[in-house]
């Protein structure tokens, strides 16, 4: 399968691409020793479980499912950042390990944004919970260079 421009673009933010483990390979690892899972297209649960023996975390790309409305975030004053993600990618139900999710990235001039999932609920296609947004180039100066800002925390430290 050819890697879109979104994938090599993500995997690219990391400080090595391709790390063989075994007979798998985790996308790419970051400044701290993580290695990250790309993610474009929904896995069944035991493909998930699976990669999580060598991956340490999650990106997944939701730009088309919030683009069209299926996923929603939203800050409320009392619960801090909700999601609502309709025709979810189920198979991550299984996930253990922290997971981003994409909402927005322009490849051209790199803005973007991602929402750092805290916990979340599958119920069939359905799945609500809460996170923290990030922008994209704090989460590529992680990534790539184990920085943070102090206004926006990003996530496994």
């Amino acid at each position: 399968m050819t890697e879109s421009m979104w994938h090599k673009e993500i995997k690219g933010w990391g400080v090595a691409t391709e790390i063989p483990l075994g007979n798998r390979r985790a996308d790419c690892q970051l400044r701290c020793g993580k290695r990250v899972e790309v993610q474009a297209r929904p896995l069944p649960p035991a493909e998930v479980a699976g990669r999580e023996a060598h991956a340490d975390l999650w990106i997944l790309d939701c730009r088309d499912a919030h683009r069209s409305q299926r996923l929603m975030v939203w800050d409320d004053p009392q619960f801090g950042t909700l999601l609502r993600w309709e025709r979810a990618w189920k198979g991550f139900a299984v996930a253990k390990r922290p997971v981003l999710l994409n909402l927005t990235l322009d490849l051209r001039t790199g803005h973007g944004t991602f929402l750092e999932v805290t916990g979340w609920d599958f119920n069939g296609h359905r799945v609500t919970g809460t996170g923290r947004i990030h922008t994209a180039a704090t989460l590529r100066s992680w990534m790539h260079y184990g920085l943070t800002s102090t206004g926006d925390r990003t996530v496994a430290r």
